[in-house]
């Protein structure tokens, strides 16, 4: 029975549940042991973590290997897509002052998507990153909130890996905001959420369009959770608002969201980097004792 259950970001439609659990297995125990707590990171095994996998769902049928459709900016759709890209730029400048284009270079009016597109696939969050595999990343977030026959088969699949036994649950990026979409929908075993580089808090974008809607400015507190840590990379532009305490307060007064900051070097959204910082390790570690 797995004791803790992560919840993959985008751009995973080209891997699977056992990769992933592979993965995240390893950088979780290094985890533990580097936050002090070696004799959990050894006791836990495959059995104890698993990984809901929900890729496949966007994964373009007849698609061979990583080869998707040949997306360009061109396919950026005005609206929310539009939206996220620039949200995602106008944050990557102030991390990086040198993507800014040329003062007075662009004229009047909005920056161009292929413009913006070119200069986040340079920035350090999403360096080596395919052009078309970015630009599938926002369509597949936007897909999420605005599709309700997608959002609910992407909740089942995590609702099909919590069990009794289930105590943590782990959403990275994209996964952080279906983590906390399936806590509010129904009472479950699980007690502590951690949520990594996480867009969760992006105006507009995702907050106020999430499920529950916000009232006055605040998003609902999770069903059943007595525990929440929320981890952000310093120079991750994913997660635009790297504090959540103020935009989740819980309704009873009780302790609310543990912001946390990490340094994750030249990787910053990557989720090896955030689960085998000392601060996921913590947090995971303080729930299974």
């Amino acid at each position: 029975m797995a004791v803790v259950v992560g919840v993959h970001g985008i751009a995973q439609q080209y891997r699977g549940g056992y990769q992933l659990e592979a993965a995240w297995l390893a950088a979780l125990r290094d985890g533990l042991t580097a936050a002090g707590y070696a004799h959990t990171a050894q006791r836990l095994g495959p059995p104890d973590l698993r990984v809901a996998f929900f890729g496949d769902l966007f994964r373009p049928p007849g698609a061979m290997a990583a080869h998707g459709p040949a997306v360009t900016a061109a396919d950026v759709t005005p609206g929310a897509e539009r939206d996220l890209l620039t949200a995602l730029y106008e944050q990557a400048i102030t991390v990086q002052p040198e993507l800014a284009p040329p003062e007075g270079s662009m004229g009047p009016g909005r920056i161009a998507a292929q413009i913006v597109v070119a200069k986040l696939l340079t920035s350090s969050t999403f360096a080596g990153v395919a052009q078309k595999t970015l630009i599938g990343n926002v369509k597949q977030a936007v897909r999420f909130l605005a599709e309700p026959d997608i959002k609910a088969k992407v909740l089942d699949r995590v609702s099909a890996l919590i069990d009794p036994d289930t105590r943590v649950l782990v959403g990275h990026s994209l996964g952080s905001v279906v983590a906390y979409e399936y806590l509010c929908a129904a009472p479950s075993s699980v007690r502590t959420l951690i949520t990594l580089g996480s867009p969760l808090g992006v105006p507009n974008l995702i907050f106020d369009r999430l499920t529950p809607a916000p009232a006055d400015g605040k998003g609902s507190w999770p069903q059943g959770i007595s525990c929440w840590v929320n981890i952000a990379e310093r120079n991750d532009v994913v997660p635009l608002r790297k504090t959540l305490a103020e935009l989740f307060p819980p309704a009873d007064g009780t302790p609310g969201v543990v912001d946390r900051l990490v340094d994750n070097g030249d990787e910053p959204h990557a989720v090896e980097r955030y689960l085998n910082a000392a601060a996921t390790g913590a947090a995971i570690g303080e729930s299974l004792v």
